[in-house]
């Protein structure tokens, strides 16, 4: 499901008894993080909205925003290890709607309670960080990630086969361990792709061109060095959005999004 799909979903969602939204910024890249800024931020922000709640709220409410403010509590730090740059939590009352959101880009840190989800925030980063593709070419190997707000939403590794003068697709990081082994079989693919790189990129191109565009993608950044790169690029109709010259494909993927979207903002 798309973001606009899901933000037209979010928009039907109403409890008369309480939402909660949550807007929580805990990017690591800001001094104050590193001492754990979010935990006070999260601690406050819930405490000053159960003072809301109790002065003009119904017991009924007061009960409902206790529940989901320990929900929140929980999940928040449950996936501590896993944070990135913001944190969404929106929950009903009704226990009907829920949905979590850890996130690569930033967000003002907001506590909502309302009948319905504040999708404000949500609303702007769709504008400023829509769906795009970021393209990672190192020789044979050749990684599709998806990502939409700096979320990852998919990934696709594709390697050429020797053997079927073929691409072949791997789930997870299959393709990169087979590549990193650094057997003679591997040096032997790889001076071979090299003498025809052009040609085998040539029959890759259409793949992601059909990838891009069934995922409804704005572009794709090209990531990887100056030659494989280049013949990619002459080869995609898809939209480059940005060429970057460096070699990330080894890389976790949290860093290659981190690392794309800085180049974008010098």
């Amino acid at each position: 499901m798309t973001l606009a799909e899901e933000l037209q979903h979010f928009n039907h969602q109403q409890d008369e008894t309480g939402i909660l939204t949550i807007y929580l910024n805990t990017d690591f890249g800001e001094g104050s993080q590193h001492s754990g800024e979010w935990k006070i931020r999260l601690k406050n922000g819930l405490k000053k909205l159960k003072e809301y709640v109790e002065t003009s709220g119904t017991k009924e409410e007061q009960k409902a925003y206790k529940k989901l403010a320990d929900k929140a509590n929980q999940h928040i730090y449950d996936q501590q290890m896993n944070l990135q740059k913001s944190f969404i939590f929106m929950a009903s009352a009704d226990g009907e709607f829920l949905v979590e959101k850890i996130l690569q880009v930033p967000v003002q840190t907001e506590f909502h309670w309302e009948t319905y989800p504040v999708l404000d925030q949500l609303e702007q980063m769709q504008k400023d960080y829509p769906a795009v593709g970021v393209l990672m070419v190192q020789k044979s190997d050749v990684v599709l990630i998806d990502a939409a707000l700096g979320e990852i939403r998919d990934e696709k590794h594709f390697s050429w086969e020797v053997e079927s003068e073929d691409w072949k697709q791997y789930k997870g990081n299959a393709s990169a361990d087979r590549i990193s082994s650094g057997s003679t079989q591997v040096d032997e693919v790889q001076q071979r792709f090299e003498e025809n790189r052009h040609r085998w990129y040539k029959n890759l191109a259409p793949v992601i061109d059909k990838e891009a565009k069934k995922r409804n993608l704005g572009g794709v950044y090209l990531v990887g060095n100056k030659e494989s790169v280049k013949d990619v690029e002459e080869q995609l109709n898809t939209t480059i959005l940005n060429i970057i010259p460096k070699n990330l494909i080894s890389k976790p993927t949290h860093e290659v999004l981190n690392t794309v979207y800085g180049e974008e903002v010098r």
